[in-house]
């Protein structure tokens, strides 16, 4: 059934979002504490080197901190002062080199570090992480009370390494346990929403039985007083018995072809090629009389030879609601206009519209919904349930069209548009 697969889908988009957020939102967390508590460990080594004058003495260890008082186990040996790969610049005001120390790395000579450093005092920021070739090198620049500037810059590819490595791998385990939590959800699904399946049914089944059930005292009520008039004749309380008789049984059909349509499918539909301009204009033939009793007008502005290759029956059954419902509601001495018109990319669209003063300020967006009436205070002399435009909505997506309503200028609108399909 359509509804419970769009039932199934939704619900799996849902719980597949707030899955999404919630990994999202945890990964995100824990990958920006590793960053802060890296980026604070490598901090707090940097600030000792430059405390010390740009070197570290030997068998002395350096005092680990950062983010959240953790220690890293390494900062605590004695060895650890030897695995560290710096070097250190001072630099006076007018930058020019007092001292160098490039005994503790490699990947540097003299000449490449003063142009580092001096990059770094130009650059004026205090510190900073810069990649050279694959490696990755975090700096601190500090000033003395002479106005000297020390700039201490320390291979940390290392930590970098590792806190990237573990975000990509955070990452990929993040999308592996969405997709698991995605398929484990499709298949246990069916589960969490079998109870409301097993309502809508029996819903639909008791609305269809019930229906067929009252068709008989409504005939047999319509009978007898068919016969109550042809032996005393006609009279207001026949009339009106007979009138209210056609109404309930008007009622009943559209509440069995509702719940009948929410167990449809494309594949019930017999697809034909159907000349939608005589369609449109046989239905607005067939209701033109009844629009002129009650004093309004009715016109047409159709487009010849307009095709589609959709469902007869439910096509003539959608613009029948909708051209019944526009004579319905449109205003004493008002007009109905309906149009079609076939659009360059395959469309046809189909407006009917009418006249109603009344319709401002009204919530148009509930106007398809089952029993919804916008006159709230459900006045007889429009005959009705509010069943009519759930039902146009419901045929509309059968036919893989799209309706809206509208309202400007004292007209309300509903506007459908089907593919031709050509």
């Amino acid at each position: 059934m359509n509804i419970i697969k769009r039932l199934r889908r939704k619900f799996i988009l849902m719980a597949t979002i707030a899955v999404i957020i919630v990994v999202v939102g945890v990964l995100g967390l824990i990958n920006t504490i590793a960053y802060m508590r890296m980026n604070g460990q490598v901090e707090s080594v940097l600030s000792y080197i430059s405390q010390n004058g740009g070197d570290v003495p030997p068998n002395k260890m350096v005092p680990g901190g950062g983010w959240f008082g953790d220690r890293n186990w390494s900062d605590d040996t004695p060895d650890f002062s030897y695995q560290i790969r710096f070097f250190s610049v001072v630099m006076g005001p007018d930058e020019y080199v007092k001292m160098i120390n490039t005994q503790n790395t490699v990947a540097f000579t003299k000449g490449e570090a003063i142009q580092y450093a001096q990059a770094i005092v130009q650059a004026g920021k205090t510190e900073g992480i810069f990649k050279k070739d694959r490696a990755s090198y975090a700096y601190m620049l500090t000033k003395d009370f002479n106005g000297d500037f020390l700039i201490v810059i320390m291979d940390c590819t290392h930590d970098v390494d590792a806190v990237e490595s573990f975000m990509r791998y955070s990452v990929k385990v993040g999308f592996v346990c969405i997709i698991l939590y995605v398929i484990i959800l499709a298949a246990l699904c069916n589960m969490a929403i079998k109870p409301f399946i097993r309502n809508m049914e029996n819903q639909k089944r008791f609305i269809t039985n019930a229906g067929h059930e009252l068709k008989t005292p409504i005939a047999i009520i319509s009978t007898n007083t068919e016969a109550i008039e042809m032996i005393n004749g006609k009279n207001q309380w026949t009339e009106s018995i007979l009138k209210q008789v056609q109404r309930l049984s008007n009622l009943i059909n559209d509440l069995i072809i509702l719940a009948k349509r929410g167990e449809g499918s494309h594949a019930d539909l017999v697809v034909e090629k159907i000349d939608l301009s005589e369609t449109v204009a046989g239905i607005a033939g067939t209701f033109r009389q009844m629009a002129e009793d009650q004093g309004k007008n009715l016109l047409c502005h159709i487009a010849p030879q307009v095709y589609i290759k959709s469902d007869t029956k439910c096509v003539y059954e959608l613009i029948n609601i909708l051209v019944d419902n526009a004579i319905k509601y449109c205003d004493d001495g008002g007009s109905i206009d309906i149009s079609l018109v076939k659009s360059k990319k395959k469309i046809a669209d189909i407006v009917i519209s009418n006249t109603y003063a009344d319709g401002a300020g009204t919530d148009y967006s509930r106007f398809f919904e089952r029993f919804y009436r916008g006159d709230i205070s459900h006045d007889s002399k429009k005959s009705g349930y509010g069943i009519g435009l759930s039902i146009a909505e419901e045929l509309t997506q059968l036919l893989k069209g799209k309706i809206n309503v509208s309202y400007t200028d004292g007209k309300i609108a509903f506007a459908v548009r089907l593919n031709t399909n050509d």
